[in-house]
């Protein structure tokens, strides 16, 4: 049965395929050689999970009329699926596959990261954008991708230390250096994506006022207070601990900032319907 699509579902969609294409990337960039294969195998299983939990939720929640990118962005989340699975297989069999465990992390990264900013195009109703303007929304997704899956393996991470004792502190640094540079892109991200929208500098009509640009205070607040500012604090702490290789405090630090990234990224969202930009 086909149904009208609305601004949940593409919410819904955008923000799992962001997380599952988040957290592949993030492990392509990690120090696997370093890190359990039981680790590998947990985010392979979650990424897995999440990409597969789009699909169906995609397919049992299809428009009206079906478009060939709702197509494109079906498959993409099959194919991050597909590679979460491979990841697991080859955790696994082998802890020397290095080279093809992060191949497949990469494949899956890139793969629900693309359907997460294609969804958006899915709906019943979707963006007249130009090509500056799906620039600067594909840069947005990708950073949130970035922020969501570089603090999600973090703490996974972080919580596997209490079991596999004789891994070395090496891939939690990497991985809390991916989670600082990541709050750093976002913010640098918001304030220009702020500046272009007051200015007008996408759009062919007048910029925004700050009124209206703060027109949706609450959600806003949410975003900067609690997705940015205090989440730019917890970066810090995290690297402080790491420094000092305090691996269970660091992981507790680690389970607040997910819970204040997630909340920060869903108002991203949410502003992304209001003022056209995932800021």
């Amino acid at each position: 049965m086909r149904t009208r699509r609305g601004k949940i579902d593409n919410m819904i969609e955008t923000f799992l395929c962001l997380v599952c294409g988040g957290m592949m990337l993030a492990m392509a960039m990690g120090r696997l050689r370093d890190t359990s294969p039981r680790f590998v195998t947990l985010v392979g299983m979650i990424a897995l999970a999440l990409a597969s939990v789009v699909t169906a939720w995609c397919w049992t929640h299809r428009p009206t009329e079906i478009s060939r990118i709702w197509w494109i962005a079906e498959a993409l989340s099959i194919i991050a699926a597909a590679s979460a699975a491979t990841l697991i297989i080859i955790a696994g069999v082998s802890q020397r596959a290095i080279s093809a465990q992060r191949t497949m992390s990469a494949i899956g990264g890139a793969a629900g990261t693309a359907a997460a900013c294609l969804w958006i195009w899915t709906g019943d109703i979707t963006p007249a954008w130009g090509a500056a303007e799906i620039a600067m929304y594909v840069t947005g997704q990708i950073l949130a991708a970035f922020m969501l899956g570089s603090v999600t393996i973090a703490w996974l991470l972080g919580h596997m230390y209490l079991t596999a004792s004789k891994m070395t502190i090496a891939p939690l640094r990497r991985l809390s250096n991916l989670f600082g540079i990541a709050v750093g892109l976002r913010w640098a991200y918001l304030l220009i994506s702020i500046l272009v929208l007051h200015y007008g500098l996408l759009a062919s009509e007048e910029g925004m006022s700050w009124t209206r640009l703060m027109g949706p205070w609450l959600v806003m607040s949410l975003r900067i207070a609690v997705g940015l500012l205090a989440t730019a604090v917890f970066a810090w702490m995290v690297s402080d601990c790491v420094r000092l290789r305090s691996t269970q405090s660091a992981t507790g630090i680690l389970y607040f900032a997910s819970i204040f990234v997630y909340i920060g990224e869903l108002s991203s969202q949410h502003l992304l319907t209001d003022l056209g930009l995932p800021l």
